[in-house]
């Protein structure tokens, strides 16, 4: 499968560099070098390390498709669903990897629906409220990749400014890895 380097404004380029035109993309086919599959090292409280296989969905750089706001804009496809390229959310994207590494002083919480976890670096919000949040679900997936074994999958579902903090079930990165590793989630405890 051919795949094509997605540039900051949006651009795509073959792997000899050349501009290339489409209406509509697979977010298969597209390389984000800053949002590559790489490894997360996390060290436990007790002194155990746990290698996290970290990868990263297309809407930490798209934005739901309108026909009438993108028209002439590429759709790239994720699944079903069309998106489109949001320059904010790719600009700001370049800081995700460096926020998951920074996951145990993180504020770390469960989304109210349930479905997956909240992280943001409390000390980086902005003047009207709102932190990089990116929201991911944390999963057993044992491998290796560049060589290294890992035990876990992060998968970055989403990652854009919101207003911090957001209802929640705060949650220490710990207890988040050891109830993964044991293919559970942590439980949400409404109030």
């Amino acid at each position: 499968m051919t795949r094509h380097v997605l540039g900051p404004d949006g651009t795509l380029r073959d792997t000899s560099g050349a501009e290339v035109t489409a209406q509509v993309i697979e977010s298969t086919r597209l390389h984000v070098p800053h949002l590559a599959p790489h490894i997360l090292t996390v060290d436990l409280p007790k002194g155990d390390r746990v290698n996290i296989l970290v990868e990263y969905s297309c809407h930490c750089w798209t934005r739901t498709f309108d026909p009438a706001a993108h028209a002439g804009q590429m759709q790239v496809m994720d699944g079903t669903r069309p998106r489109a390229f949001c320059p904010q959310r790719f600009a700001a994207s370049v800081d995700l990897a460096g926020l998951l590494g920074t996951l145990p002083q993180n504020r770390l919480y469960l989304t109210p629906s349930d479905r997956n976890y909240g992280t943001y670096n409390a000390s980086m919000m902005l003047d009207d409220g709102t932190a990089y949040t990116a929201f991911f679900i944390l999963k057993p997936h044992k491998g290796r990749f560049d060589g290294i074994r890992h035990k876990l999958r992060l998968f970055v579902e989403s990652a854009h400014h919101r207003p911090q903090p957001e209802n929640g079930q705060k949650v220490k990165i710990a207890v988040v890895i050891s109830q993964a590793l044991m293919g559970k989630k942590v439980k949400y405890f409404r109030r």
